[in-house]
């Protein structure tokens, strides 16, 4: 018995608010009949026709997904929302079983033809089929998301350190601020649901009303102006494009370690600048064609190619310095003083080459015996020999024929160890000479090593200083 009691009661528990849905489904149908009966989506939603619509907008920034700095344009998500009052569509909860709020496709009712000014969609897309809400105090809410691509004037001064500024434009394509009166809802837009994107850093999202008076019409335009400041992620040309070009410069700078000897100098240096070029051209790629700037990173790789090439052009003058052979001339005293040769450790040793002992040699020479020593032992041996020779002239005149031939010989080995001594000391003074420039290429490589490294330095360091504050983080 208690088992069928139960079961009567639930059935018509499910009997009521079944009965209590249909009421409230026809509640709104009844509703709907009521507001859409003879009801004329043209015409301004005013009673006096006088007064303007004010409509209330606003664009919460769901995600930016591109940002085509070639094309000058920018493609975001949004939430769009727009508010404004339908007076013709009032009613009185009471009459409709308490339903306050119902919802209607937004074409079967007045909306206003809010466009972005900057937008490169086209016209019909800035109104989407979507559902609008009617309140009973005749207010309206009308939501919907909306992929946009607009115009943005990108500034790639900086690049790839740059920051952003792109506007979006929100007004009425066909009423004048007396009929369709824009305003923004807040004072600051909706970017609590903002997805981060991997290359841009959203910085703020601010909002402006302006007006504008045009020369054709005395009637205010209102707009409402969306900014959205961004600011580039710098890791990935960090790495990919900056980092490989400062390696490549500090590797073109060890080709002046590299000897003269080997072929591979300049070869070296000719590939860096070549691959200096290759990756300016890939860095280009992405950027605008404009004339109205030179982007950072472009000044950049073209400093570092002028010093690579400048540094490949002083290698080859090292290169003849090295071989310098051009009748064997002693290197200026205005390169030596550049060069800082005169105080350099090897420089002195060719220079005191000329004072070091000479090493007794046997040559033979007319099937004598002839020893080749400096100054001051040949004249000790010549004064003696003249000495003996002179003794043995004493001796006797039957010897004067022999002593003759004997000062004869020594007549001749005299000038042949004179004009030994001068071809040795000849050569040894070319063999100096090809070393100094030698030693002189090896300093020139040094120096200029420093000096490509320091105006390398520099260059960045002024172009890093003069980004703007605060943009590198």
């Amino acid at each position: 018995m208690e088992r069928h009691m139960a079961v009567t009661l639930a059935l018509l528990a499910l009997c009521v608010s079944t009965a209590s849905a249909v009421r409230g489904s026809s509640y709104e149908a009844q509703l709907l009949e009521h507001l859409l009966l003879n009801h004329d989506a043209e015409p301004r939603p005013v009673l006096n026709s006088s007064s303007p619509v004010t409509v209330k907008i606003d664009a919460a920034l769901a995600q930016i997904i591109s940002v085509d700095s070639k094309n000058q344009q920018i493609t975001v998500n949004l939430w769009y929302r727009s508010y404004w009052t339908d007076e013709t569509m009032a009613w009185n909860a009471s009459d409709f079983g308490g339903v306050s709020a119902i919802r209607v496709s937004s074409e079967k009712i007045w909306r206003p033809d809010i466009v972005v000014y900057n937008s490169l969609g086209a016209y019909s897309d800035a109104f989407a089929d979507s559902e609008a809400t009617i309140y009973s105090s005749g207010s309206l809410s009308w939501l919907y998301p909306v992929i946009l691509t607009f115009t943005c004037a990108i500034d790639v001064t900086y690049f790839p350190y740059d920051e952003q500024t792109c506007e979006m434009q929100f007004g009425s394509w066909s009423f004048d601020g007396f009929k369709v009166d824009v305003h923004n809802r807040s004072a600051t837009p909706d970017s609590g649901n903002y997805l981060e994107n991997e290359e841009w850093e959203l910085g703020s999202y601010t909002v402006r009303r302006e007006e504008f008076f045009y020369g054709c019409c005395p009637e205010p335009y209102p707009v409402v102006t969306m900014s959205i400041f961004i600011r580039r992620k710098t890791l990935y040309y960090n790495y990919n494009v900056v980092a490989p070009c400062i390696l490549i410069v500090f590797v073109s700078l060890f080709g002046f370690w590299v000897p003269a000897e080997c072929g591979e100098k300049l070869s070296l240096g000719v590939t860096m600048l070549l691959s200096l070029v290759v990756f300016m051209q890939i860095v280009s790629q992405t950027l605008p064609a404009t004339s109205t700037s030179v982007p950072y990173i472009a000044q950049f790789f073209g400093g570092t190619i002028v010093l690579v090439g400048v540094s490949v052009s002083l290698s080859a003058f090292g290169i003849y310095f090295h071989f310098h052979e051009l009748n064997l001339k002693p290197p200026p005293t205005w390169l030596r003083t550049i060069l800082f040769v005169d105080g350099f450790k090897p420089w002195q040793l060719i220079k005191n080459r000329k004072n070091k002992k000479v090493e007794p040699t046997v040559i033979a020479n007319e099937g004598l015996e002839v020893v080749s020593m400096d100054d001051k032992e040949e004249a000790e041996m010549s004064g003696e020999i003249n000495a003996k020779v002179s003794r043995f002239g004493h001796n006797g005149n039957n010897n004067s024929g022999v002593g003759m031939q004997v000062t004869t010989h020594m007549e001749k080995i005299d000038t042949n160890v004179e004009a030994l001594r001068k071809t040795s000391d000849e050569n040894e003074e070319q063999e100096d000479l090809r070393n100094m420039w030698k030693t002189l290429a090896v300093q020139l490589d040094k120096v200029l090593m420093i000096g490509i490294l320091v105006a390398f330095v520099v260059m960045t360091a002024a172009m890093f200083a003069s980004l703007p504050p605060g943009i590198l983080r």
